[in-house]
């Protein structure tokens, strides 16, 4: 098993082959999938037996999370679509 253990959904990590940071976006536990999607937007799939071997760590979110969304302008994003506030939201603080 890698050292990171389960994936966990809106977590960051590394491959440290790769070395590119990509985020959880779902697991599905039925097919054993893990749904990944990098920073430039790219969705992939990770069979669970392939995600325990590879060499990952954990990794911090980028500063500028809106790396995948087209044509957002800093101007179109206010506090309330902070990624932050939506853990809170979720975690039910």
């Amino acid at each position: 098993m890698n050292s990171v253990g389960r994936p966990q959904v809106g977590d960051w990590y590394q491959n440290q082959d790769k070395g590119e940071p990509f985020q959880v976006v779902s697991v599905d536990a039925p097919t054993e999938t893990v749904q990944i999607q990098s920073f430039d937007g790219e969705l992939d799939s990770i069979d669970m037996e392939d995600w325990e071997q590879l060499p990952l760590v954990t990794a911090a979110a980028p500063e500028d999370w809106t790396g995948p969304l087209d044509d957002l302008e800093a101007d179109d994003v206010n506090e309330d679509d902070l990624p932050s506030d939506r853990a809170g939201a979720r975690d039910g603080n």
